[in-house]
């Protein structure tokens, strides 16, 4: 049984030496003189995680002009909305679906769903009803996009860089316009810089930042928690 066992260690000390998240190797032909690697380094395929968190966003509007109907009474009343093109925000909600291809290259899809705060819509001719309403546009962004990207870990923390591409759908309405909805929509590039944090070998915390290849004012900022299928995405 002490053979055994003995035997047993033996095999382990001539086998790389796993110590915490740090891989060894043998380094040379000399017994013991072995490297190690950094936290974090080191692969095992491909691994899946998932963020989830807050955005903050401030784009453009496109101008409004626009003749609609409304209803009131059974009556038919026709006005005239006009709205410069102006910056507007919101906040959002947003998922992403990382998708770590290799240690230093991924690619993500993500949805992000939000509430708005749009320009303010002026309505020709000003009725009494209009007047008696403020701060009346309320609204909702919907924008769906693929990214891909190259980080680098260094120590517990991991820096990297993504473009992102797909479709931003915007829609508002008006109280003081019953029934009339206010749509816009068209594609979005954006370049991101982003740094992230592991708080556990499954939980990272992160920070990014975006902005817009297409249009300027149309920036970001993004606080997500990470939740990570593999301990360290595969690092040891």
């Amino acid at each position: 049984m002490k053979r055994s066992y003995l035997a047993a260690l033996l095999v382990l000390a001539a086998s790389p030496a796993i110590a915490g998240h740090r891989r060894c190797h043998e380094a040379s032909n000399v017994v013991g003189h072995q490297r190690c690697s950094r936290f974090g380094v080191g692969w095992t395929g491909p691994t899946l995680a998932w963020e989830l968190g807050g955005t903050i966003l401030r784009f453009p509007f496109d101008a409004i002009d626009r003749r609609v109907d409304v209803i009131r009474d059974g009556t038919t009343t026709s006005y005239h909305a006009v709205a410069p093109a102006a910056s507007g925000g919101g906040a959002a909600l947003r998922l992403r679906n990382l998708y770590n291809l290799t240690e230093h290259f991924y690619v993500a899809s993500e949805l992000t769903l939000g509430r708005l705060t749009p320009p303010q819509v002026f309505i020709e001719p000003v009725a009494h009803e209009a007047m008696a309403i403020d701060k009346a546009s309320s609204g909702w962004l919907f924008s769906g996009m693929l990214a891909a990207g190259t980080r680098s870990s260094v120590g517990p923390v991991v820096l990297g860089t993504e473009l992102a591409f797909g479709p931003r759908l915007v829609a508002f309405s008006d109280d003081r316009l019953p029934g009339v909805l206010f749509g816009q929509g068209g594609p979005v590039l954006e370049a991101r810089a982003h740094a992230s944090m592991w708080l556990s070998m499954h939980w990272t915390t992160t920070v990014m930042l975006a902005t817009s290849v297409l249009a300027r004012d149309d920036v970001s900022i993004t606080f997500a928690l990470g939740l990570h299928a593999f301990p360290y995405d595969g690092g040891r």
